[in-house]
């Protein structure tokens, strides 16, 4: 058994830690480069040059660039969806006016820590493919569901009013991509503090005023 396990490794590595090294060389390489100069000007060339891969490697992975470009979408969105969850679970028991805004910016901070994830999330998605945009709403919905839940449950606590709380998901949802995209544009825009604090006053007002 020893013998076995010796002889699949290469360089230290087995098999599949290189290829999931590989495929986080290309989610890099996506992000630069997409986030960067956009979607339809990346080629697989440049995505494996970039990434230091070789395009039999990039084909043992992917089907082609959007299949690329999905993946990397996916770990943007998961760890978007992951930092509002922690949020909501550190914030238990606290007011609603706490909870939402916190989470909200947790769900953000991949975008506004990154303007090429902002680029890609925001801008790069849209128009690629029914499969892309499949992908977005699904995230979009889970989101509102998120806010239908917590604000339901406010308002059965006497902490809110009760109101559309779909409309409101989208309200926020849509202001908050045209304004941090807009941040991302501005050569003398405002510190990742100052808009943090706008679009928390914004979930706040939307949400749980």
């Amino acid at each position: 058994m020893t013998v076995t396990t010796t002889a699949r490794r290469y360089a230290g590595q087995t098999a599949e830690e290189r290829d999931a090294h590989r495929r986080e060389r290309v989610r890099s390489a996506c992000r630069e480069l997409i986030g960067g100069s956009g979607y339809a000007s990346t080629t697989v060339e440049r995505i494996c040059s970039t990434a230091g891969v070789s395009t039999r490697h990039f084909y043992q992975h992917y089907d082609n660039k959007e299949a690329a470009f999905i993946d990397l979408y996916d770990s943007i969105i998961s760890a978007s969806g992951s930092a509002a969850m922690t949020s909501l679970a550190e914030t238990e028991g606290r007011p609603m006016v706490e909870r939402v805004p916190a989470a909200f910016l947790a769900y953000l901070s991949p975008m506004v820590r990154d303007v090429r994830t902002a680029r890609i999330a925001f801008v790069e998605i849209m128009g690629v493919s029914p499969q892309m945009e499949e992908k977005r709403l699904a995230f979009r919905e889970s989101l509102v569901e998120i806010i239908t839940t917590e604000g339901s449950a406010a308002v059965r606590r006497g902490e809110i009013t009760d109101r559309d709380f779909r409309f409101a998901s989208l309200a926020l949802a849509g202001a908050a991509t045209a304004i941090v995209y807009d941040w991302t544009l501005r050569p003398g825009r405002h510190s990742v503090e100052h808009l943090e604090s706008m679009l928390a006053d914004l979930a706040v007002a939307l949400i749980a005023a």
